[in-house]
């Protein structure tokens, strides 16, 4: 990468922080908090790679609920969106930690690990866009 383009890129990152206030920086930061300290709290009842797979699922499936409420109702605001996807979410599921103990499996723990992760994931986004539709029909009397 260019050292140009690793300037614009921090002056980006700059702006954006500035562009947020310190509110919705507090909000992030919350919602991070809270997500990091239930996720330590999750996987030490879950240990290990199943810890990982837990906070993976529960927070795709809450995320996936999340996010498609807003698309199909507009039912949060944008601090709370804030505090929820980026904060919470965002610390309390973990990539990092799962491509490490990937990582760290044989070949075929591996694999499975990978393909575990990835179809809960997904089946979890969609279970909460799918509740989230239920919900929010019901509530607007659509059904």
């Amino acid at each position: 990468m260019c050292e140009g383009c690793i300037a614009g890129f921090w002056v980006w990152c700059v702006r954006s922080a500035v562009d947020f206030g310190l509110g919705t920086v507090l909000l992030i930061a919350g919602g991070g908090f809270v997500g990091s300290v239930l996720r330590v709290l999750i996987c030490g009842v879950f240990s290990g790679v199943g810890g990982t797979l837990v906070v993976n699922v529960v927070g795709s499936f809450f995320l996936g609920f999340f996010m498609y409420s807003l698309v199909y109702g507009d039912f949060f605001s944008r601090d709370m969106r804030f505090f929820v996807a980026i904060g919470f979410c965002g610390s309390f599921t973990t990539f990092s930690t799962f491509a490490l103990q990937s990582a760290n499996l044989g070949f075929t723990g591996f694999f499975v690990n990978v393909l575990l992760n990835v179809f809960c994931c997904m089946l979890a986004v969609f279970a909460g866009r799918a509740l989230s539709i239920l919900l929010l029909r019901r509530g607007a009397g659509w059904s």
